[in-house]
């Protein structure tokens, strides 16, 4: 049997496949000896006919190796780069635009704009996103836990020692900075690693990953970035609440989800009503929750200019409203206002179609994902991905206040950009083993042990 295995894996080229070929075929081999002495036939007998039975080791490898080898998510990469370049020429139109501002009459103009530095940002970005690629996402499994306590560790001392840049706090090294919020976004995926850890356990094992989703979650708020903290919280909870209904933890799972939810939802609009209400707040902050609580569109000067190009939004190219130079941030926070305002209905809507398929995709491979720690993983960054564009579009039309935040890939700022092709990255990664790893992944190393003696 250990003989007919050795030849059959050799013809894997896949590496880490191997193990888990091996373990299969020794199984199933194993199952059909048990099912042959039954009938009658002696050990050797037995062992042999199940061998036979297999079939020739060499073309049975072949065909193995033709299913079990690693692909690369083509897909996700060409629009990936339908969509770089498609930023950058927005950009671009920003920067000429604004050659023909008034300074003296919007000083909102006077946005920071460069062309270079964006252009820097997104070949930071892949090469961020390629460097992930390459890395073996089942390693993250393993450590975790260690990788998510060196983030906390970061970003609370980016917290309290980091540099505050417009009223966030920054991670600087030298000329280069980097925002704590969109760090502690990476922490998502990571999260979705450390749920793969607590599988198996009781109420107990759950209560300690609520625990490793409120610490960020707060250190988020307090950074005070409040849709990032809502960001972060919202996309840990819906990969908590998936391990749950998939069974992952010894729990009453309608119980345990309808408490979870209830808890998470009403408990933090609770605590911010109150503290509101006691004024123990920063003025800021009472502004933002003032407006979530009464939003209306004449209820600030932001919305009001919102609600005026939205009614002037021309179905093909520029608008009779002008919002250049009215709006702060138009090529971070209001970029997609800009690509209303400035190209039309329909621009708008091919944007939302192509960034709706890249999610749709992210989506549709994480649940066709065998592997659960992929799948967890995976499901972490489509989230980050998904409610980002959807806070950052309909704040830029009125249906949501207006806040800070990000359109993944369109936005200026190098440390969403590099946020964004990052997730990516794990995304590709996770589909480029998504027919090398098995459902469960957590015994690799004892089944590469088992291999290495048998053979």
């Amino acid at each position: 049997m250990e003989e007919y295995i050795e030849k059959l894996i050799s013809q894997i080229r896949c590496k880490k496949a191997r193990p888990y070929i091996a373990n299969e075929i020794r199984n199933h081999i194993e199952d059909q000896i048990t099912e042959n002495k039954i009938n009658g036939m002696s050990e050797e007998e037995a062992e042999k006919n199940a061998v036979t039975d297999m079939g020739d080791p060499v073309e049975v490898g072949i065909s193995m190796d033709k299913i079990h080898k690693p692909k690369m998510a083509w897909s996700v990469v060409v629009i990936v780069g339908i969509i770089s370049i498609l930023a950058v020429i927005i950009q671009w139109s920003i920067i000429q635009t604004s050659k023909n501002c008034d300074f003296e009459l919007n000083p909102n103009a006077l946005y920071t704009l460069s062309l270079s530095k964006f252009i820097g940002s997104i070949v930071a970005g892949i090469f961020v996103m390629s460097m992930i690629y390459f890395i073996d996402y089942t390693v993250i499994a393993k450590f975790s836990q260690i990788i998510g306590f060196v983030m906390i560790t970061m970003a609370m001392w980016a917290l309290f020692y980091g540099a505050p840049i417009n009223g966030a706090q920054y991670y600087v090294f030298r000329s280069l900075g980097f925002s704590t919020a969109s760090f502690m976004m990476l922490f998502v995926p990571i999260y979705g690693a450390i749920l793969y850890k607590y599988r198996g356990g009781g109420i107990g094992a759950v209560l300690k990953c609520i625990i490793w989703l409120l610490i960020p979650t707060v250190i988020v708020f307090r950074i005070p970035n409040l849709v990032g903290a809502c960001i972060v919280m919202i996309s840990m909870l819906v990969q908590l609440s998936m391990a749950i209904a998939k069974g992952w933890f010894k729990v009453n799972i309608k119980v345990v989800l309808v408490g979870l939810w209830s808890v998470f939802l009403l408990l933090p609009m609770v605590c911010l009503f109150g503290m509101y209400s006691l004024h123990m707040l920063a003025a800021y902050q009472e502004a933002r929750i003032k407006a979530l609580l009464s939003f209306n569109q004449k209820g600030g000067y932001i919305s009001s200019v919102i609600s005026d190009y939205v009614k002037n939004i021309a179905l093909w190219g520029k608008s009779q409203k002008d919002i250049y130079g009215n709006l702060p941030d138009l090529n971070r926070d209001y970029v997609y206002a800009y690509i209303l305002n400035n190209y039309g209905m329909i621009a708008g809507i091919i944007v939302v179609v192509i960034l709706a398929a890249l999610i749709i995709f992210i989506f549709g491979t994480v649940m066709k994902q065998k592997n659960e720690l992929g799948f967890s993983m995976g499901t972490g960054c489509g989230m980050i991905l998904l409610m980002s564009s959807v806070i950052n579009i309909f704040g830029a039309i009125g249906i949501l206040p207006p806040s800070s935040s990000f359109l993944p890939f369109f936005s200026a700022g190098g440390s969403n950009m590099i946020l964004s092709y990052a997730l990516i990255g794990i995304v590709i990664s996770i589909y480029r083993y998504k027919d090398v790893y098995p459902k469960d992944v957590t015994d690799k190393l004892t089944i590469k042990r088992k291999l290495d003696i048998n053979l």
